[in-house]
This record gives C-alpha cells, structure tokens and sequence, in this order.
C-alpha cells in the first residue's frame, strides 16, 4: 500500500513537471515570428489599404461649378434642372480634409496588385432610390470627354428631367462590387 502510494504520487508529479517543462518550453518551438504573424502583418494590410478609397465627401459639377457637396455629415446644395433638359455631372469624391481623392492614383497604387486584381476592381458609380418618373439617369463612358477630364480621375453621370417634381439619388462609388463611398441622399429638383 505503502509502494502503491509512492508510485502514484510519482506519476503526478512526473505528469506535473512534464506538463509544466512542455509548456515553458512551448513559445520557443517554431511557429511565427512577429513578421510573419498574418494577424499583425502589416505589408498585407498596407497593400490591400492602397486598393480602396478612404472618400469622407463628394461634390457634384454642372458645366464647372459646384451644385452640391458633401464633407462627412454636412451636405448643402443639390441638382435642379428644367423638364426635358439634358445635364451632365461631374462627381468628384473628397479626402477627410475636403481636398480631391485622386481615384486613378489609389487604382494604380500598386501595378502588380491592378494586374491581379483586373477591371473589376475598378472604381465605378452606383446610383439609385431615385424617383425614375421625375427623372432618368445614363452613367457616362469612362472614354467620352477625355479632354474635360485628363487625368481620368472624374467620374459622370447624365440626369434628364422627365416631369416636374423632387427626388433624391443614392451615390455610391463602388471598388469592384462592393461600396467604399456611399454618399447622403442627394437633392433634385425639377422644374
């Protein structure tokens, strides 16, 4: 009885040192480094930040001035037109200081990752929960204007005044088929 007790005390407190030396033991076998880490890796996540615009505003442009704007919370402005009148809107997407977000600068960041990625992680404009009785919209071509917009930068759209009344547009700018940007709902009135 005496043995017995002996033996298995022994055994737990060989079990108990074993697990202990194991675990003291544990951080120095392998594993990642801080580098590799893929939860602190900061190079993957610097790479994917480049690929998506940070806009914090928008501002939109008839024939050159600004009609509308939008910088965090504060928006003023908006889109009139004349019933069966014709205007096409020059979006321009803003940085949290107000000044203009160069899109062709984010989505040629990184060639390699543009190349991976293809045209579908393009920036494009969504627009929508518009009234389509009151007016109608045309995205513009990326290719039309070029001259009006040179460093391809801008984005269009065409709104036409179908009938008197007011709406309102939810703009989106969209990187691949996801929103970065999603503006507050954007006046219109036709007159």
């Amino acid at each position: 009885m005496f043995t017995n007790f002996f033996e298995r005390s022994f055994s737990i407190l060989f079990s108990q040192l074993f697990l202990s030396a194991f675990v003291a033991v544990l951080p120095f076998l392998g594993g990642c480094s801080e580098d590799q880490n893929p939860i602190t890796d900061d190079h993957g996540r610097e790479a994917e930040e480049t690929l998506h615009a940070d806009a914090d505003g928008v501002t939109l442009e008839v024939n050159g001035e600004e009609v509308y704007r939008q910088l965090q919370e504060s928006q003023s402005g908006g889109i009139t037109l004349g019933v069966n009148d014709e205007i096409e809107v020059n979006v321009v997407f803003l940085n949290e200081h107000g000044e203009e977000l160069h899109l062709d600068e984010i989505t040629g960041a990184d060639e390699d990752d543009a190349n991976e990625h293809g045209d579908e992680e393009a920036f494009s404009l969504a627009l929508s929960d518009y009234d389509s009785t009151i007016i109608e919209i045309h995205l513009s071509d990326e290719g039309e204007d070029e001259e009006h917009d040179e460093d391809g930068s801008h984005l269009r759209f065409e709104v036409i005044g179908l009938k008197a009344g007011t709406t309102e547009i939810k703009l989106q700018l969209l990187h691949g088929d996801h929103p970065d940007f999603t503006a507050l709902l954007i006046p219109v009135t036709v007159q």
